[in-house]
């Protein structure tokens, strides 16, 4: 096989590669509610990761809200994620606030959207919008007025599309 022929078969090779993994650059769909898992074809991460999810407070009740954080460790960025809150069968429970439109909101605006994953209330979870690089997003989550279970949050992340860390689980949030 001659030089140019190979040249060709290998871009060809990675082109098509980064089309499938970037086909989620509009953030999770509905079917990969459950497990969390990208499409993106490459493996999940099995070191720790390098993002945190964290809440403004660890007790909750019934109808008040959490702040959430995802951010990096080590100040790096992200293209993608998706978060829910679960209860103790996995189902989603509580749905995120939208990102109310201020002026004071623009750090935020255009990174990430509300979805229905089944089996749960309606924006029961937060997702990219696009494959630009975040440094760091803030959620708002509202638990159900019968909240009546602890529960956890769970979250996946995306530093690119071959590069993430899947279904990682925060310190359990008592309910008052």
């Amino acid at each position: 096989m001659n030089a140019k022929l190979a040249t060709l078969f290998v871009s060809l090779a990675v082109s098509g590669y980064l089309t499938f993994v970037e086909s989620y650059g509009s953030g999770a769909p509905t079917e990969v509610c459950e497990d969390m898992l990208p499409q993106h074809g490459a493996p999940v991460q099995t070191t720790p990761s390098p993002y945190t999810l964290t809440p403004n407070r660890k007790t909750v009740k019934g109808g008040e809200q959490i702040t959430l954080t995802l951010a990096a460790k080590d100040l790096s960025k992200f293209k993608g994620f998706m978060v829910q809150a679960r209860d103790s069968t996995g189902a989603p429970v509580g749905s995120f606030a939208p990102l109310p439109v201020s002026k004071g909101n623009n750090e935020f605006k255009g990174k990430w959207k509300l979805i229905t994953c089944p089996k749960g209330p309606a924006n029961n979870t937060a997702t990219h919008v696009n494959p630009m690089e975040k440094s760091r997003v803030v959620l708002t989550w509202i638990a159900p007025k019968n909240l009546n279970k602890n529960f956890n949050f769970k979250y996946t992340v995306a530093k690119n599309g071959g590069e993430y860390w899947v279904g990682i689980d925060t310190e359990t949030i008592s309910v008052n």
